[in-house]
């Protein structure tokens, strides 16, 4: 067996120039040092593969047979490589884990935006939150908020700051009675920042508490009460009038990262999406803090 592709590199170079010494030129080496792999070789072999007339070698009929099967291989693996460096990352689509509600309330819609602006990516969205296990999933990049510590293995890049507001109803935000807060399972502490401010406005009747930060905003958005949203989830209602932020908008501390596994320098697509994702998140952050 042999243990070396550069035994076989040697000996096409001899094969082909029927030299030692021309065939060492070519390889940068010295003849002895070509003279010395080729014995290895044919040690390693247990047969001869040139017979030496002076100072011209010649292929013995096992050393043909070995060079018609090296010169195969050689082709196949050089077609291969080239192969290689006309394949882009591009080629490839780009996996993405998402929180569920930026996926459904804003993401999607501005894929047909990105497409445009990049038709020769292909993105393939997973909808999940918290803890991404790269190695166990075929997840490239995630977009999450920094609610987990995800620990410094990682390589971690700030999209934009999360910005949240009190929302409800047009008719109901004009109201200054007793009113319905409605919580989500999935972000508990999200009305933390909001209830003195709440708490001057008009006082709390009602809570009432949904599994999914998206249930709670369709609450909402069918008139139950009050719930807090983040301007990346609710750009779109706020715009079209279906709901409205009686108290406006404010950061919350927290912000959205893309994680992954490695740095993204490398790979054009996660740069792409990246400066994307960044540029579109912090200017639907700044057309809803503009409206107030």
């Amino acid at each position: 067996m042999i243990r070396s592709l550069d035994a076989l590199r040697v000996f096409i170079a001899v094969a082909r120039a029927q030299s030692m010494t021309v065939a060492a030129e070519q390889l940068f080496v010295t003849p002895g040092a070509v003279s010395k792999r080729i014995r290895d070789l044919e040690r390693e072999l247990g047969a001869r593969l040139f017979e030496r007339e002076h100072h011209v070698v010649r292929l013995t009929n096992k050393g043909r047979e070995l060079y018609r099967v090296s010169q195969d291989l050689f082709d196949t693996l050089a077609n291969t490589l080239t192969a290689f460096e006309k394949t882009t990352d591009f080629d490839q689509p780009l996996v993405v884990s998402c929180e569920p509600t930026i996926a459904i309330r804003w993401l999607i819609q501005r894929l047909p935006a990105f497409y445009r602006a990049y038709p020769h990516i292909t993105l393939h969205l997973f909808a999940a939150g918290g803890p991404v296990d790269f190695r166990a999933s075929a997840i490239d990049v995630a977009l999450r908020r920094d609610d987990f510590d995800w620990g410094p293995a990682l390589y971690s890049r700030r999209i934009a700051d999360e910005i949240t507001g009190i929302v409800g109803l047009p008719e109901a935000a004009a109201d200054t009675s007793p009113c319905t807060i409605l919580h989500t399972s999935s972000r508990p502490s999200a009305w933390q920042a909001w209830r003195p401010q709440l708490a001057k406005w008009r006082p709390i009747e009602r809570e009432l508490t949904f599994e999914h930060f998206y249930l709670s905003l369709q609450a909402a958005r069918a008139g139950l009460g009050f719930g807090i949203g983040s301007v990346y989830m609710v750009e779109q209602q706020i715009g079209a009038g279906e709901l409205e932020a009686p108290l406006g908008f404010k950061a919350d501390g927290s912000a959205y990262w893309l994680l992954c596994p490695s740095p993204i320098d490398h790979d054009p697509r996660k740069r792409a999406l990246v400066d994307w994702l960044e540029t579109q998140m912090q200017a639907s952050a700044r057309r809803c803090l503009e409206q107030q």
